[in-house]
């Protein structure tokens, strides 16, 4: 059984898998600062939420809560409820989703040490 090749294809000088290169023509709408350093994987391409339900997702929250995102992926909801609310807590149990996570609120500045 030989291994599989994944496929990719190179836009603005990133590489992007074939199976989320539909995605990827959407970019904007997932994450509107992606030229300024969003990272994410494959699975993240597809998982996000839109930025502006994700937007709106954290309007509906009180801006004093304390907000628990248990499945962060690479951060799109805790991004947008951190611009609205007082505390989140970012969880994922992918290690370098988290990674992700952090570095894209580094880029939108809600980051926290």
């Amino acid at each position: 059984m030989g291994s599989k090749k994944r496929k990719l294809a190179i836009h603005g000088g990133r590489k992007v898998g074939r199976c989320v290169l539909k995605y990827y023509h959407q970019r904007y709408s997932l994450f509107s600062r992606y030229d300024e350093g969003i990272e994410m994987d494959d699975e993240g391409w597809f998982s996000v939420t839109p930025e502006a339900i994700a937007s709106t997702h954290a309007e509906r929250v009180s801006a004093s809560a304390v907000v628990v995102d248990g499945f962060c992926g690479v951060g799109g909801n805790a991004i947008q409820f951190a611009r609205k609310c007082s505390h989140v807590v970012a969880i994922d149990v992918d290690p370098r989703k988290v990674g992700f996570a952090a570095n894209n609120a580094k880029v939108y500045g809600v980051e926290e040490d």
